[in-house]
């Protein structure tokens, strides 16, 4: 097809300029996963506030965020096709920043609701401005270290966000907040969020001034119509490919989502502890199981795919869903904290493969004309994973429990519960991938 035609005197970036472009992304993923996770380390502050339920908790860290990144992510996903991509990704940054910093002028749950979904407008850039840039800044052979080097800032914003969350949330409350000119007294959680965001600005003044990579792919005539017909068809004619792969997927991400949105309080609540002591081990362990974990992921799936299995990542997803199970489903009702640290950190090494194999596997069955719209349509999809992990937890402390207390029941009940589905989707998505990527490759 005409739609898939690649310039074949594409000139890649030199090292330098492509390099810079993977650093400033690493960091924007970190700011990224930093601002969505304060509302995480702020549940017991915001809720004494606003005198709010888990539910209600679980609305605004899922709900607000995620269904508004999912109603946004296509139109960003088509502004990054046709746009410059420095400029997408540098006006995103500084639109979640301030956002997160907005946090100030919240007096009401209903204003930091907003705000939440502010962040999430400026936030949904970054997936495919990702894919798009590092797609155009290396050579196919380079691209999979490049984007886990990208993927490991996920996990590098979250751990971060845990090990200095919980003690500067420790130092605003001990300092009872601080005043601001022209806006006055600051709560401490309310400094929290505008500390959080106020590194983003130096972000985005440098995601402005990279350098735009030449765009490898030559779509003119597709520029008016790419959503409405070329997204679609593609779809249409990869329909139960999709359906597995995605919907395995969204099942994966579910739990990836609850547990980063509830594992704070969950530890506070069943061990006691205190929230910088939380972060501080849950961030080390995030920063190093992660990491490692999404570098060994993306290992797994190329030495897959070399043997011979088209269907590596999608494989490899399976079988990371396979061991990350006893974990979470053990982990938050061990009687042992240490056992349970030990589970956790099991669990987060092969859960925190979710993104990278997501992509790598939504990539591979995706045409030239329509890969930045399909990772557009792959982040919508774990933004809805975002909305149910939390609230399908909450809704079981609610609900089911009905006792705060039994928090982490509800959080093995909700991995013991997706996990399995997720691996029976990935197993039976493996021959249509297979299949899909043979129509592609004819």
């Amino acid at each position: 097809m005409g739609m898939d035609r690649i310039s074949e005197q594409h000139q890649y970036p030199d090292k330098i300029h492509a390099y810079s472009t993977v650093s400033v992304l690493v960091l924007a993923n970190i700011m990224s996963f930093i601002d969505r996770q304060v509302p995480a380390m702020l549940v017991g502050p915001i809720k004494a506030d606003f005198n709010i339920s888990d539910s209600e908790v679980a609305f605004l860290i899922g709900f607000a965020f995620s269904a508004t990144y999912a109603i946004i992510a296509l139109p960003i996903g088509f502004a990054v096709d046709r746009m410059k991509r420095k400029i997408v990704l540098g006006s995103g940054i500084l639109l979640w920043s301030f956002m997160t910093m907005a946090a100030v002028f919240a007096t009401s749950y209903k204003r930091l609701l907003g705000a939440r979904m502010g962040v999430a407008v400026g936030e949904a850039v970054i997936a495919p401005v990702s894919v798009s840039l590092v797609s155009d800044s290396f050579p196919e052979h380079q691209r999979g270290k490049a984007m886990g080097v990208v993927t490991a800032g996920v996990y590098i914003g979250i751990g971060i966000s845990l090990i200095g969350g919980g003690y500067l949330i420790d130092y605003l409350t001990d300092l009872g907040g601080f005043t601001l000119p022209f806006v006055g007294h600051v709560k401490p959680w309310q400094g929290a969020f505008m500390i959080a965001g106020f590194p983003g600005i130096v972000i985005a003044l440098s995601a402005l001034a990279l350098k735009e990579p030449s765009r490898k792919q030559i779509i003119q005539h597709t520029q008016s119509n790419v959503i409405g017909k070329d997204l679609i068809d593609h779809i249409k004619n990869h329909k139960k490919t999709l359906f597995y792969l995605l919907t395995g997927l969204l099942f994966m991400a579910m739990i990836f989502y609850s547990f980063s949105a509830w594992a704070p309080t969950m530890m506070v609540r069943t061990y006691g502890l205190s929230l910088s002591e939380v972060g501080m081990k849950l961030g080390i362990i995030t920063i190093l199981a992660s990491i490692f974990g999404a570098i060994a992921a993306g290992t797994v799936a190329d030495k897959l795919t070399e043997r011979g299995h088209k269907d590596g990542p999608a494989r490899a997803a399976m079988i990371a869903c396979l061991f990350a199970l006893p974990g979470i489903a053990l982990a938050p009702l061990m009687e042992s904290i240490t056992a349970a640290w030990v589970l956790l950190a099991i669990y987060l090494f092969f859960i925190s493969s979710y993104a990278t194999l997501g992509l790598l596997s939504v990539g591979a069955v995706s045409g030239s004309a329509v890969k930045g719209q399909m990772t557009a349509f792959f982040a919508l999809l774990m933004m809805i994973s975002g909305i149910l992990g939390p609230q399908i937890t909450a809704g079981f402390t609610d609900f089911v429990f009905m006792d705060e207390s039994k928090l982490n029941w509800s959080v093995a009940l909700t991995g013991g519960l997706t996990l399995p589905i997720a691996i029976f989707l990935f197993f039976l998505s493996l021959p249509h991938i297979r299949n899909s990527i043979d129509r592609l490759e004819d």
